[in-house]
């Protein structure tokens, strides 16, 4: 059994970084001749995994089910989000039989972020606070852990908040916001995390009408976005997403000029993304509305029109592409 679980803590480790296959070769080069042929073939014909006993069998099924959350991580459907939902849910089950922390926690995480997505948060909820058990635990003996900490905080955070109970919601972002600051300023590429933390919580505070708080964070998100957007492109859909939650808030406190500023670079940045991915015509639809709200504020009904009908034309044109586009991949 000693051997087993350092078998099982390597496996963990690679799970962890997204290595499946590194974690299948791993065991493969460790386990006895009378599963080492079978287990070449699992993710090709999972079903010789049954014919595997014992803890060998589980941690292969175990291996097989990380894989299938990895290629099914960009199936953003409802069917895909649910099957990924399973594939958590039956790993973490497969863990706590291996008796491994660290694999529980990581496929609890992924159960509450598939479950969340499906709109099941009461169920969510249960995984989450259930890893951040086992995360605390974790950190005691590594601290490389917070990070999965800090996720499972932040993403109680949220729930919490659109449940209602915004002071147990506030308290977790907090936590995560503290880990995750911690964690860039040690190591830039967190830096992402934490501007996403920050995006929650100026969020929040704008909605609790504490709006000094509010724009600091913002202005912070903001700040960390334009600087990784020089870097990385990609970025640009979360700075946009950031400027139209900041301009929020100076619609709520009146500074209008402010607000149209960002909610206009917002739409530029949306606007270019559209040129190659038409799925970003939504969210100029929901700028334009922004901007429509925001010029009849401002008492320029003529733009507000003009927003207006250019939001419900641009959403139309969405809608109907997506229906087409469904109906053709349904014959």
């Amino acid at each position: 059994m000693p051997v087993m679980r350092e078998i099982v803590k390597e496996v963990a480790e690679l799970i962890r970084v997204g290595e499946p296959v590194l974690a299948l070769n791993y065991v493969v080069s460790k386990a006895p001749e009378s599963v080492r042929e079978k287990a070449k073939h699992i993710f090709d014909d999972p079903k010789v995994i049954e014919e595997i006993e014992g803890d060998w069998g589980k941690l292969l099924a175990l291996i097989y089910y990380s894989h299938l959350l990895k290629v099914s991580s960009n199936d953003m459907s409802r069917r895909g989000i649910a099957g990924q939902a399973v594939s958590a849910l039956t790993g973490a089950k497969l863990s706590r039989q291996l008796e491994s922390k660290e694999l529980e926690a990581i496929f609890l995480l992924s159960s509450g972020k598939a479950l969340s997505l499906m709109g099941m948060k009461d169920r969510a909820e249960v995984c989450y606070i259930k890893a951040e058990e086992l995360l605390r635990d974790l950190v005691k003996e590594d601290e490389s852990w917070f990070k999965e900490l800090s996720d499972v905080l932040n993403d109680l955070g949220i729930i919490y908040v659109e449940s209602g109970d915004r002071d147990k919601g506030r308290a977790f972002l907090e936590e995560a916001l503290e880990i995750r600051r911690k964690l860039a300023e040690k190591n830039p590429a967190f830096k992402p995390m934490l501007a996403q933390t920050l995006n929650n919580l100026a969020s929040l505070y704008k909605d609790l009408r504490t709006y000094d708080k509010s724009e600091d964070y913002f202005a912070k998100a903001e700040s960390i976005y334009r600087e990784l957007v020089e870097v990385n492109e990609n970025y640009r859909v979360d700075l946009a997403v950031v400027l139209c939650n900041y301009a929020s808030l100076f619609r709520v406190i009146k500074e209008h000029k402010k607000a149209e500023e960002l909610y206009l670079e917002a739409l530029s940045i949306f606007e270019e993304l559209a040129k190659k991915n038409e799925f970003y015509k939504s969210a100029i639809a929901d700028v334009c509305m922004y901007l429509s709200g925001l010029y009849k504020d401002m008492g320029d009904f003529e733009k507000s029109k003009e927003f207006f009908e250019r939001a419900n034309k641009t959403f139309a044109e969405f809608t109907a592409k997506m229906t087409a586009s469904s109906e053709s991949s349904a014959s």
